[in-house]
């Protein structure tokens, strides 16, 4: 039996493929469970950012989102509009 390396040969393609089954088991579980995720992780934001406070660090100031997200969002909401007339 050979023991695989410690790093993989292609960094990149390990990571790719630990993605791609991480959305897979992902977009497996039920829409019940996929929202106790997002709860879970809202509330570990919430307490990561009340810790913020407690230290002193104060507010964050979040970074806007890039022009291409607008972008998105304008494609998105045109073909949603052509879809509903």
């Amino acid at each position: 039996m050979v023991a695989e390396p410690l790093i993989p040969r292609d960094p990149v393609a390990a990571h790719g493929a630990a993605d791609a089954a991480e959305i897979a088991r992902l977009r497996a579980l039920s829409l019940r469970d996929r929202g106790r995720l997002i709860e879970a992780a809202c509330e570990a934001a919430a307490v990561i950012y009340r810790s913020r406070l407690a230290a002193g660090l104060g507010e964050v100031e979040p970074d806007c989102w890039p022009a291409s997200t607008w972008e998105f969002f304008r494609r998105h909401a045109a073909r949603v509009r052509s879809l509903s007339e």
